[in-house]
C-alpha cells in the first residue's frame, strides 16, 4: 500500500487529495497535514449581519475543464452561481476619474481611456508576431502596443490578479499576452462563497485530514510526500533535506495584500456604486489597488437595502501596508470609498484579513528559479511540489495542476 502525505490544506492540496482518493481509493493511504485549524488556506467565506466577506478570491472562471469536473463530483454544480451581466462593466480610475473599460471593439473607438494613436497601436498590435516574450510584461505590451497601453490597461489588470508590478513581472506569468486568444467565460462563485467547496472537501476527506498540525521537516524515502504549501513554507521544510532546494524556494517573492470589506446601507452614497467595480493603475501611486462592489457582482453578499465593497489594498508597489494596523487599513478603504462615491454615512460593518505574503511573483528570474527548483526536486525520490508559485497563480490553475501530479504519482 502506498503511503501518502500532503502538506498544505489550501485548494491545491485538498484538490490533490481528492484527485488520490478518486483514483487510487483503499489502495493507498494518505493523509493531509494542515497547519491551521481549518482548511482553505486563503479562501474562506465569512458571514455577519446578512452580507458574505471573501478572505481571498471571490470566484472563478468557467473556463477550465477541471474546476467544472471537480464541482460536479463535489455534488456542488447545483450550488453555483453566476457573475451578474448588469456588473458586466468594469472601469479604471485614473486621475479620481472612472474611466469605463472598452468590452467590444465599438467600445474601444468612443473610450477616453486611450488616445488615437494608442487605440490605432493595440489594432495593429493584434497583427504583429514574433515578439519576443522573455521580458517582462511592460516591455512586451509596449513593443507589441503602446507604453500607455501597458500602463492605463494592462498594468491595473495584473494588479488585479497579481498584485504585482509589470515591469518585474516574467511574461510566462500572464501567458495569453502572447496573442493565442481568449476563450469567452463567465465569472463563478458558489452561493454560500468560495468556502463552500473547501467545507465540502472537508466534510468528505475528513477522516484524511489533521489539522493543527505543523510540519518542520520531512523524509520522503519513508513514502511519497506532496509539498503543497507556500514557497516560503516548502523552503523552511526542505532545510535540511536538500539546502540546494530550500535556498532556491526562498527566493519566490511575494506581495503583501489586505482585503477589506465594507458593508453600507443603499442610500449611503452621493453615486451609486455600478458595475464590477474598478482597478487603479500603479502610475497613480495608491495604495488601492482596485474595489470590487460584490453586492453587484453576486445575489446573496447582501441584502437588498445593502452594499458590500470589498477593498484591495497592497502590492509590490506598496510594501508599507505590512506596517499598517487593521485600523488604518480599514480607514484608508473607507477614504477611498468615499472620495469615489461620496459617503453620505459611515459603513454599517468593516472586515480587514491581512495577508502578509499573498501571491507569489512570476519575476524576471522565475523562469531559472522554476528550472532550479525542478532539477533538485528530481533528485529527491518520492517529493513532490504543488502549489501556486508552480504553473499559475489561479483557482483554476492550482486544480488543474492538482489533477495532473495526481495522475503522474497514480502511472508510478
Amino acid at each position: 500500500m502506498k503511503r501518502i502525505s500532503i502538506i498544505g490544506g489550501g485548494i491545491s492540496g485538498l484538490s490533490v487529495l481528492h484527485y488520490l482518493k478518486q483514483q487510487l481509493g483503499e489502495a493507498a493511504d494518505i493523509t493531509l497535514f494542515e497547519r491551521e485549524d481549518t482548511a482553505g488556506g486563503t479562501i474562506r467565506s465569512f458571514k455577519k449581519d446578512g452580507c458574505l466577506f471573501e478572505w481571498g478570491p471571490n470566484g472563478f472562471l468557467d473556463n477550465q475543464p477541471a474546476t467544472l469536473q471537480l464541482i460536479d463530483e463535489l455534488g456542488l454544480t447545483g450550488q453555483l452561481i453566476a457573475a451578474s451581466p448588469t456588473a458586466s462593466q468594469r472601469y479604471v480610475q485614473i486621475d479620481g476619474r472612472l474611466y469605463p473599460v472598452p468590452m467590444t471593439p465599438a467600445g474601444l473607438i468612443r473610450s477616453d481611456l486611450l488616445s488615437w494613436r494608442d487605440k490605432r497601436a493595440l489594432i495593429k498590435g493584434l497583427f504583429k508576431r514574433n515578439v519576443s516574450t522573455d521580458c517582462s510584461i511592460y516591455e512586451y505590451v509596449s513593443r507589441r502596443f503602446s507604453p500607455a497601453i501597458a500602463e492605463n490597461l494592462v498594468d491595473p489588470f495584473i494588479s488585479g490578479v497579481y498584485a504585482g508590478d509589470i515591469e518585474r513581472l516574467h511574461c510566462c506569468a500572464f501567458p495569453k499576452l502572447k496573442g493565442k486568444g481568449f476563450k469567452k467565460s463567465r465569472l463563478h462563485s458558489f452561493k454560500e462563497g468560495m468556502g463552500q467547496i473547501i467545507q465540502a472537501m472537508e466534510e468528505r476527506y475528513k477522516n484524511h485530514i489533521k489539522t493543527n498540525s505543523i510540519v518542520t521537516s520531512i523524509r520522503p524515502e519513508a513514502g511519497i510526500t506532496i509539498l503543497a504549501v507556500p514557497a516560503y513554507a516548502a523552503a523552511k521544510i526542505t532545510a535540511a533535506l536538500n539546502p540546494t532546494l530550500s535556498e532556491t524556494l526562498a527566493q519566490i517573492v511575494y506581495a503583501p495584500v489586505a482585503v477589506a470589506g465594507l458593508l453600507f446601507k443603499q442610500d449611503s452614497f452621493k453615486r451609486k456604486p455600478d458595475g464590477f467595480g474598478y482597478l487603479i493603475p500603479s502610475r497613480e501611486h495608491k495604495e488601492i489597488l482596485g474595489v470590487l462592489i460584490e453586492s453587484n457582482v453576486y445575489d446573496g453578499r447582501a441584502d437588498k437595502t445593502q452594499v458590500m465593497l470589498r477593498i484591495l489594498l497592497g502590492g509590490m508597489h506598496n510594501p508599507g501596508i505590512i506596517s499598517d494596523t487593521l485600523e488604518r487599513i480599514l480607514a484608508k478603504a473607507v477614504k477611498e470609498i468615499d472620495t469615489t462615491y461620496g459617503l453620505i454615512s459611515n459603513p454599517i460593518e468593516g472586515f480587514v484579513k491581512f495577508w502578509p505574503q499573498a501571491i507569489p511573483q512570476y519575476e524576471m528570474n522565475y523562469p531559472s528559479l522554476k528550472y532550479a527548483i525542478a532539477q533538485e526536486t528530481a533528485q529527491i525520490p518520492g517529493l513532490y511540489l504543488c502549489a501556486n508559485y508552480l504553473d499559475g497563480v489561479s483557482f483554476n490553475d492550482c486544480i488543474k495542476n492538482a489533477r495532473s501530479l495526481a495522475l503522474a504519482i497514480q502511472a508510478k
